[in-house]
């Protein structure tokens, strides 16, 4: 029964990744064919994205997403040019053999190593005025709390040493806790006085185990 069981299962499709890997390689070569000048613009003007997806180690590429956004916006106008004019080989070659035109591209993409590089250090810094200004605030309405109920508000609960026993009683005028524990850090129940001698036993101590 176990064996028809598991054969009863529907199997796994298998080559599920292969056929995604097709279908994006089927889409590009269609692109490709349509529109062979915007792609090789792609190409060339996208390169210093390239080249920071290669060196960004990091697990979340923040480094590839700021150099990427800002070398995009500096090729799109030429996209839009290439898209709306002479949309064809001829037309990005044109672009891409133009000096202006890269030096605009990867300008861009500079600027976007630039924000990667200066922008961290800034936002820390900022962050830690900000956190020292809290830090005084505190220390001022600690110092008015303070002054308004005593010294005594500043012990904080770890200076208090807990009783032998584990169990801390009421402390009478003369300074003793009469609060008896027997031994197991649990409370006992002081025996009551009683001169009936048929009275039925009574609960003197509350133990640990049933």
């Amino acid at each position: 029964m176990a064996k028809a069981a598991k054969q009863s299962k529907p199997a796994k499709r298998k080559g599920g990744k292969g056929s995604f890997l097709i279908l994006w390689a089927f889409m590009f070569v269609m692109v490709m064919i349509a529109f062979p000048g915007i792609i090789m613009l792609l190409f060339i003007g996208m390169l210093p994205t390239v080249v920071a997806y290669i060196i960004d180690r990091t697990q979340k590429k923040y480094a590839t997403f700021c150099v990427g956004a800002m070398n995009l916006s500096g090729v799109f106008p030429f996209l839009s040019d290439l898209w709306t004019g002479n949309n064809n080989i001829h037309g990005a070659i044109e672009i891409m053999t133009n000096a202006f035109d890269l030096i605009v591209m990867y300008a861009a993409a500079s600027f976007g190593w630039l924000l990667y590089i200066a922008v961290p250090p800034v936002v820390n810094a900022l962050l830690a005025v900000a956190a020292q200004h809290r830090i005084a605030q505190l220390r001022s309405r600690q110092r008015e709390l303070i002054r308004e109920w005593g010294q005594e508000i500043t012990v904080s609960p770890q200076d208090k040493v807990p009783p032998a026993n584990g169990v801390a009683g009421e402390i009478t005028e003369n300074g003793e806790d009469n609060g008896a524990s027997n031994g197991n850090g649990v409370p006992s129940i002081p025996k009551p006085e009683t001169t009936d001698p048929n009275a039925p036993p009574v609960l003197t101590e509350i133990t640990g185990s049933s």
